[in-house]
């Protein structure tokens, strides 16, 4: 009786967080509600056990030891900073990480089988056709918010795009919007490679391609032009480098020549003409560099290695040094052991990057043929590419954003177990 009420209960849980994907960039709120249901749901499944599990109890000490941090930074704030720092926002902090490491466990039996990534896959495609159309007709069609309903339960912000910010659509910042463009558009380059014969599928694939690529474009966010580039590359293999490489080094030379009258000043004021000047002002318009703003953290961080100095606290310190506000250190892991030190962040992070490299190693470079390999391949892809995006930003800090990173590594870590299975069976048979 129970066995079969569990059944039941996990296909109903597996169609309610289908939902939730599928609502997770349009209705975030709803979404997260969607989620906690499902994660409810797996808490009384039977033989599902936290500890069992080795990547838990990585993330159960780094989540100890971010406590310990917060306790120890309220007990000690006055003595830690020279200026104002709201201590509460270390333990509101918390929130962007620890109930995280619960979904990246719950989540597993939702992505346990290519078939299952396949489809969240294809719904990470559908519930993204709002981002696309909210953002195209934000440029084109001067579709400006924010646009709220269901009692402000969902809230497209819709910013006026001007020369430099660039497209958002529903999200409150254009670099977020290019991060989920560039987490999407692998999987739509998986489906595109498989694409079939039926006029319907073709079109709504090639339709999704150029939205996509259009999108990625007018958000003027640097990050999401090189993740589009990356994202192909990986998706193609090494066919596609040369031609990359071989467009990059064009591109290239053309901002160059944008910025610089590096051929004189009549190609400068050409290019400069037919090239939008929301695109080549990326380029040249730098209050401080990345280089610079990671040094300065580094500094932060190794003069409070062990405990940090709390979320949100680079931003204050950063002002109280160079009288600029920047919102984060630019870098998530940076950001991380700034926040709670660094052996909570070695805790949290060392296992992200474990995952990845055993999944690169078996996906990319395996002799094995694995069935729906290229849908798997344009997970990693998609993982490998948002994780890349938060060592130069960091999107994260978006629910939406940090949601989704833990499903694709969640469903990786699938990944590594299927596929060890996959080379003992092998192995056995040879």
């Amino acid at each position: 009786m129970r066995n079969s009420f569990i059944k039941k209960d996990t296909d109903l849980c597996f169609i309610i967080f289908c939902i939730g994907v599928f609502l997770l960039p349009s209705a975030f709120l709803i979404s997260s509600i969607l989620f906690l249901i499902t994660i409810l749901g797996n808490f009384f499944k039977e033989k599902n056990n936290f500890f069992d599990d080795k990547w838990n109890i990585s993330f159960v000490i780094g989540s100890l030891l971010m406590l310990l941090s917060a306790s120890i930074q309220t007990l000690n704030y006055e003595n830690i900073f020279d200026y104002d720092f709201d201590i509460s926002l270390t333990w509101i902090g918390l929130a962007n990480w620890i109930p995280f490491f619960w979904c990246f466990w719950s989540f597993k039996s939702f992505l346990n089988s290519p078939e299952k990534r396949k489809i969240i896959s294809l719904i990470f495609i559908s519930g993204s056709v709002p981002v696309i159309v909210s953002g195209l007709g934000q440029v084109f069609f001067n579709w400006n918010g924010p646009l709220k309903t269901f009692y402000d339960l969902i809230i497209w912000y819709q910013r006026p795009s001007d020369e430099v910010t660039g497209l958002t659509g529903l999200f409150n910042n254009a670099n977020y919007a290019g991060s989920w463009l560039n987490i999407i558009w692998p999987f739509s380059l998986a489906f595109f490679i498989n694409k079939r014969e039926n006029f319907l599928e073709k079109t709504s694939i090639y339709l999704f391609i150029f939205g996509i690529s259009l999108s990625t474009i007018m958000t003027n966010s640097r990050a999401a032009w090189v993740g589009i580039f990356l994202g192909s590359s990986f998706m193609y293999g090494n066919k596609s480098f040369k031609i990359i490489r071989n467009l990059l080094i064009l591109i290239t030379l053309i901002i160059g020549c944008t910025i610089y009258p590096i051929l004189g000043n009549f190609i400068q004021d050409f290019l400069r003409e037919i090239i939008p000047k929301s695109i080549w002002v990326e380029f040249s318009d730098f209050q401080y560099t990345r280089i610079e703003i990671w040094q300065s953290g580094i500094e932060h961080a190794l003069n409070h290695p062990f405990f940090g100095t709390g979320a949100s606290s680079f931003p204050e310190m950063f002002r109280a040094q160079t009288g600029l506000w920047k919102g984060h250190a630019h870098n998530l892991p940076l950001e991380l052991i700034i926040s709670y030190g660094i052996p909570a962040g070695l805790f949290i992070m060392l296992p992200i990057c474990f995952i990845l490299y055993r999944s690169i190693n078996n996906i990319f470079f395996s002799k094995l043929k694995f069935k729906n390999s290229i849908h798997d391949r344009a997970w990693i892809t998609s993982l490998i590419l948002l994780l890349i995006s938060q060592m130069v930003d960091v999107q994260y800090f978006d629910g939406r954003i940090s949601i989704i990173l833990w499903i694709l590594l969640s469903g990786t870590r699938n990944m590594i177990y299927e596929q060890k299975d996959s080379f003992e069976n092998y192995s056995a048979s040879s």
